[in-house]
């Protein structure tokens, strides 16, 4: 079979390996519009289970990817100054480039042709296929290519983010929410090797517009924020890797997820947010998922529409749990209010996927002090809805803050543009100044003028004068009295 990936990323380059490992007569060929050492990001996160999926599926790679990983069983929630840890969530992380760098390699080693550098814009220039796989990302050129038939839909969310690092290693998966005077501003930071953490930072657009982000240099955006998280970057700047931009995360899905022979893998496909660390394990076991239908051997279109049947509800349940999530990080402002324990449990069990019972399994020792402080906001006559209302005034302050940075930022525009009106009247004060100044000099130029011309015209000699007045009249009466004669 022949087999046109577009797109070489996770799910692109991993369908790839189990195909080629399925039969090796297939005529695979895998075109990336980067080179093999360009990525945005910087680290990515698995779970043990997704672990467990690559061990299963082809052992080589699976090797090479846990030995460059970092392991860690901790979720760590800074609020309010305070941190909480709580353990019993296992994840590894890895450096992104070097994730795709292993695939890369166990790509080539099975005979993929992997095209570098090669941005398929028009399907008419694609080599002939049987198979066409669109694993090219939330901004899939094949999804557009055949929208009509995938019926995507698409939704820009509010909150602004940004993907950078830092040489500060975090020794587990940290959020950390910090209140300053533009807004509240939060960072997802984990360690991915011996060196580097990834540093996620998202925000609002009002606290976005209100640090003024849009007249920043990159630079200057990273020295910003380095200085929000001061207290937990331990001296450390914000690292980028020429991918300082700051996007609204894409929320994709497709309702119908193949047409004919044409299929979706990966962020082409769905995305999920990246508040639960599962981009790339989606993407990846969609691939997982596609190749194990192949296996029964049906013809193309049967095996896309069981994969869509067998697939989809999972992606879906992660969907709805990514989405609980991401609301309430767009909405985590109104949240802050509560004390970091209850914060914290409140975090840990956004998504729906985790309740007190699994808590109560994972880290007793958490759940304990949940309960403890539970007990004691009771004891205060107080639910635990509404313990910590005490420091509300603090978060409508914090608010009132923000409000008057808005407003200072406001002020300073109008002062701007005030300055800008200022300068164009004293212009216009000294274009009539100098048109002041010279109408004397006209004035002058014409009494110059005037001066010249003589008072009394004079005739020029020998010419004739004309008669005077008097001379006139009495020419007429002498003429009237010749002919009064004649008569």
């Amino acid at each position: 079979m022949k087999i046109t990936i577009i797109g070489g990323g996770p799910s692109g380059l991993y369908f790839a390996i189990l195909m080629k490992k399925l039969d090796r007569t297939h005529e695979i060929t895998l075109l990336e519009r980067d080179g093999p050492n360009d990525t945005f990001g910087w680290g990515i996160v698995f779970s043990d289970q997704t672990f467990s999926y690559l061990k299963d599926n082809d052992k080589k790679s699976f090797a090479a990817i846990t030995r460059a990983c970092q392991r860690w069983d901790n979720v760590d929630v800074v609020h309010k100054n305070q941190k909480v840890i709580i353990r019993g969530n296992k994840f590894s992380g890895i450096g992104r480039l070097a994730f795709l760098n292993i695939l890369h390699k166990r790509c080539l080693d099975l005979g993929v042709d992997v095209r570098f550098e090669t941005n398929a814009t028009d399907l008419n220039e694609l080599p002939p296929y049987d198979l066409l796989v669109g694993a090219d990302g939330a901004n899939s050129f094949v999804r557009g290519a055949f929208s009509k038939e995938f019926q995507p839909s698409l939704d820009l969310r509010k909150n602004r983010y940004i993907w950078l690092g830092t040489r500060q290693l975090f020794q587990g998966l940290t959020l950390i929410f910090r209140e300053h005077e533009a807004g509240l501003f939060i960072a997802h930071a984990y360690k991915f090797n011996d060196t580097n953490s990834t540093f996620i930072v998202e925000c609002s657009e009002a606290t976005w517009r209100n640090a003024r982000f849009d007249w920043k240099s990159d630079p200057e955006t990273c020295q910003y924020l380095a200085e929000v998280f001061k207290p937990d970057l331990g001296g450390h700047t914000l690292l980028s890797n020429n991918f300082v931009r700051w996007l609204n995360f894409p929320l994709v899905k497709n309702k119908r997820w193949h047409h004919k022979n044409v299929v979706l893998l990966g962020d082409a496909l769905h995305t999920a947010h990246f508040s639960i660390g599962s981009g790339t394990k989606l993407a990846v076991e969609d691939s997982i998922a596609l190749a194990k239908c192949f296996k029964a051997g049906n013809d193309v279109e049967q095996t896309l529409a069981e994969f869509q049947r067998v697939r989809k509800p999972i992606v879906d349940e992660y969907q709805d749990a990514a989405y609980a999530s991401l609301v309430l990080f767009e909405n985590a402002q109104k949240e802050l209010h509560l004390d970091p324990i209850p914060f914290a449990y409140k975090l840990m069990t956004r998504s729906k996927k985790i309740d007190y019972e699994n808590l109560k399994q994972r880290d007793p020792e958490f759940i304990a002090a949940y309960d403890s402080w539970k007990a004691e906001a009771e004891g205060r006559g107080q639910t635990p809805e509404v313990s910590g209302q005490r420091s509300e005034g603090r978060r409508q302050k914090a608010e009132v803050r923000s409000q008057k940075a808005e407003v200072r930022s406001q002020t300073s525009e109008v002062r701007v543009q005030k300055s800008a009106v200022r300068g164009q009247k004293s212009a216009a004060r000294g274009q009539k100044s100098a048109v002041t100044g010279q109408k004397p000099a006209v004035t002058g130029q014409k009494s110059g003028a005037r001066s010249q011309k003589p008072a009394v015209r004079q005739k020029t000699p020998g010419r004739s004068q004309k008669p005077a007045v008097g001379q006139k009249t009495a020419v007429r009466s002498r003429k009237t009295e010749v002919r009064s004669r004649k008569q």
